[in-house]
């Protein structure tokens, strides 16, 4: 006969006691019920494991080899409820997320500051790539959460994408370029471009090419950054979020080339598991990244 959990449970709590009355107030049940429980974990180890007396009950040399492991029980309940606890308070546990160069580097960690400060025991992991890669990092199951611009593409029933924000791609040269006031007399645009898989590069290739503009391809670069620099030694002009320029465009360093380009806007898309799979520290991120990245986005293009 298998021994049963809940019949240790009691067992410890009636050593404790010294008594099965002291046990049946302890565990909220009657003392009938608890006699119940001790007698059929008599039957299962097949020995007696009390001394009964007029005071209460002694444990006899089966009952004394038994309670380590019936205490080992204990102690791993408590444990597994605490670890329950400290999870429903985000006093533990781990975010993990993956998001696109513009989200993570101007939104994100703003995010996981407000995060951090209310949550401080939680480890936060963060991947960075371009959506692409972001993506791939999702549906390995290496992050729980993955911030994208644009559209994530098919995707399962596993997972389910919602737009938190909307970004604005704008056209960007250094201010001594010949062509940083052309406005609407762009002909042949000489850019310089992200990497392939970099979903700026997707929306603007797209609306290039609606409008049907033709343009010259100078640099491909990885990452915004490297983009940035190339423009502002002169190389050319680029395409990018006004999110990743607003502090170049204010400084003079950069200039705003003033285009008339329809589908320049794109969305911020979350990309994540329904509400119920998600752990408690992903829906707190996620409220969170709802209020900060619309504070960021509604100042608009060029804006502060």
């Amino acid at each position: 006969m298998s021994l049963n959990p809940e019949h240790l449970l009691t067992f410890v709590q009636v050593v404790r006691h010294g008594s099965l009355s002291g046990a049946a107030e302890t565990l909220n049940l009657t003392q009938p019920a608890v006699s119940s429980q001790m007698k059929l974990l008599t039957h299962a180890v097949g020995e007696p494991l009390f001394t009964r007396h007029r005071s209460g009950v002694t444990l006899n040399t089966a009952g004394e080899g038994l309670l380590p492991h019936a205490l080992a029980l204990t102690r791993a309940l408590d444990g597994a409820q605490g670890y329950v606890r400290d999870l429903r308070g985000l006093a533990s546990g781990t975010l993990s997320v993956a998001a696109s160069s513009t989200i993570a580097a101007a939104i994100v960690p703003a995010v996981l500051a407000l995060f951090h400060a209310q949550y401080p025991a939680v480890a936060i992991q963060v991947r960075q790539g371009n959506t692409s890669e972001v993506m791939t990092a999702l549906h390995g199951g290496q992050v729980e959460l993955a911030l994208i611009e644009g559209s994530p593409g098919p995707l399962g029933p596993d997972l389910q994408a919602e737009v938190f924000a909307e970004d604005h791609l704008v056209l960007v040269t250094s201010p001594d370029h010949p062509l940083a006031r052309a406005g609407s007399d762009l002909t042949a645009l000489p850019l310089v471009w992200r990497e392939r898989g970099s979903g700026t590069r997707e929306v603007a290739e797209l609306a290039l090419a609606r409008a049907g503009l033709s343009t010259i391809t100078l640099l491909e670069l990885p990452g915004t950054e490297a983009v940035k620099e190339a423009v502002i030694g002169g190389l050319g002009m680029a395409f990018l979020s006004d999110l990743r320029v607003r502090r170049e465009l204010r400084a003079g360093i950069l200039t705003q080339v003033p285009v008339q380009l329809p589908g320049l806007r794109r969305p911020l898309t979350q990309v994540t598991p329904p509400p119920e799979q998600q752990s408690r520290a992903a829906r707190a991120f996620l409220h969170l990244l709802q209020h900060t990245a619309q504070n960021a986005t509604d100042a608009g293009p060029g804006g502060t």
